[in-house]
């Protein structure tokens, strides 16, 4: 079964994930104070062009078949495997963030933990999740046209 991903519909997921990004930049004060809004609208054809290269990168290794067919595995490999890159990106690098709390007790650091998953994974959890369930039922519709 050869799946095919046609430019109109990377481009549409890729549109409505950018359409939540940008919503929730908005409506998170700390990620829209002073000029971070301009910035993070700015940024966001970027988000944009992120995406469809996600979702082809996604097609590729599933053509392969890098990725286990259920849906869950598909979502947890690739956000797995990002916010380990993100954790190490935050933690390493002149100022580490680790480093920072090294006074602090083993509660308080779980809380920073925490609130940087509510704030940034959280968010990348939804739109990954997003992104593999639109493209997990494109495979089921392509699937049921290949068996008729």
């Amino acid at each position: 079964m050869k799946i095919k991903l046609p430019f109109l519909k990377a481009f549409i997921i890729a549109l409505i994930i950018t359409i939540g990004f940008l919503i929730y930049v908005f409506m998170n004060p700390e990620l829209n104070s002073g000029y971070a809004g301009l910035f993070f609208l700015s940024i966001s054809p970027a988000v944009l062009i992120g995406i469809i290269v996600y979702c082809y990168i996604i097609k590729v290794l599933d053509h392969a078949g890098l990725l286990a067919p259920h849906f869950i595995f598909r979502f947890l490999v690739p956000f797995l495997m990002i916010s380990f890159i993100i954790w190490i990106g935050v933690n390493t690098g002149t100022e580490p963030v680790l480093e920072a709390f090294q006074q602090y007790n083993f509660s308080e650091y779980i809380n920073y933990f925490f609130n940087f998953a509510i704030e940034i994974y959280l968010p990348l959890a939804v739109s990954l999740a997003a992104i593999t369930g639109m493209l997990h039922i494109g495979n089921n519709e392509v699937a049921n046209n290949d068996s008729m």
